[in-house]
């Protein structure tokens, strides 16, 4: 059984961590890590329902049939394509220049922020709800102190709760960051 406190715990201190050593203010970092932990949440979900999907799904000639967008908005998920799963992001070589990754717009991916800027682009690609909401400011973080945060939060531990659970843990770090904000103005 996972204990969440001590799970929450130690996401915020390794997160805040990072985040003193970065010289980052709150308010910089705040929007986001919040970001990541939804995509986070966005990936847990989203493999749970593919799991379901899977299992009922037909076949032709020993081949199960691809999944689709359309599948998951019927369970009330977001479909991410594999540019935007955060297994994909986080398992990226260090020189992501390299990789010759394409935006959703066709521009070259650079870096790990412009990665994570385009997974942002697709999640709200998927979902009229969030266009325009989610961050895509992590080109000003360094690809070093961004990989550092993702491996935060690929947690193994995240594997076995469900999407209850990852919500109180961004509560939890909204709260956190509240009180910080709330600190360095006072």
């Amino acid at each position: 059984m996972i204990n969440i406190k001590k799970l929450e715990s130690d996401l915020w201190e390794s997160a805040d961590l990072l985040r003193a050593e970065s010289k980052l203010t709150s308010n910089q970092y705040c929007m986001p890590v919040l970001g990541l932990i939804f995509l986070r949440y966005a990936y847990s979900r989203y493999k749970l329902v593919e799991k379901e999907i899977l299992a009922n799904r037909p076949s032709r000639n020993g081949r199960v049939m691809p999944v689709s967008a359309l599948d998951f908005k019927e369970k009330s998920a977001i479909y991410l394509p594999k540019e935007a799963q955060f297994d994909y992001i986080v398992a990226l070589p260090e020189n992501v220049a390299d990789k010759g990754l394409k935006s959703i717009n066709g521009d070259d991916i650079n870096s790990l922020g412009e990665v994570v800027n385009n997974a942002m682009e697709l999640v709200e690609s998927q979902s009229e709800q969030l266009v325009g909401v989610l961050p895509k400011e992590y080109t000003e973080f360094s690809d070093s102190l961004l990989s550092q945060i993702l491996r935060i939060f690929n947690n193994d531990e995240l594997n076995e709760v469900d999407g209850d659970v990852i919500g109180r843990i961004y509560e939890y770090f909204l709260n956190k960051f509240a009180k910080n904000v709330a600190q360095d103005d006072g």
